[in-house]
């Protein structure tokens, strides 16, 4: 058993029929997967159309064309296996209510939390779009740790806040969120739309 399908069982273990309803398990080596957030819910996109700044997705079993945006929109690169699972909205894990991040994502190398942060444009409000994010990110690790009792069959944790390209990157201002938060959290921090993820051999 590799540490992708360890996990996995462990996180069928914990949610039980709610993890089989709601996570999507992709396995289609060295393929691009797409995560848009489209009305406070992340899904996997099922088909892109450039020509026509088009997208799909799969809503209530049923395939809804919406518009293309490549900055809401998070891009997982060189996944050999993929598990997705939105934590936050009507269908996700945990549904509305509580400040959770948008959703999760694990392979056979780490296990990943990941908020969007992609619709507020003023330069004002970057450090306090940045903030919440890391709370909400915050909110869901220690939800999985309690839940996991941080059991993460040895996969490596990351956290990513996705923000428009008008956000500074890697400025002193963020340098600082992601140093303080790797020291609270014990995980790297990134601020970017993209996961290129490791080749990794079977176990």
């Amino acid at each position: 058993m590799n540490k992708f399908e360890a996990i996995q069982e462990k996180l069928i273990q914990v949610f039980s029929d709610k993890f089989e309803t709601i996570a999507q398990i992709e396995t289609n080596p060295n393929s691009e997967i797409y995560i848009v957030d489209y009305q406070g819910q992340s899904y996997i996109l099922v088909d892109i159309q450039l020509s026509h700044s088009q997208c799909s997705i799969i809503q209530n079993n049923h395939e809804k064309t919406i518009e293309f945006n490549q900055e809401k929109i998070f891009n997982i690169i060189n996944a050999q296996q993929l598990g997705f699972i939105p934590i936050d909205g009507k269908t996700g894990l945990l549904g509305f209510g509580d400040s959770h991040c948008d959703f999760i994502f694990f392979d056979n190398q780490d296990f990943c939390f990941v908020e969007f942060k992609v619709n507020a444009t003023s330069e004002r409000k970057v450090d306090k779009n940045r903030i919440k994010a890391i709370e909400q990110l915050e909110n869901t690790i220690n939800f999985f740790d309690q839940k996991l009792e941080r059991d993460y069959q040895k996969l490596n944790l990351e956290a990513y806040v996705c923000t428009p390209d008008s956000y500074p990157k890697d400025n002193p201002s963020w340098k600082k969120l992601a140093q303080d938060f790797l020291e609270k959290n014990g995980l790297d921090l990134f601020e970017t739309r993209e996961k290129i993820c490791q080749q990794v051999a079977e176990e």
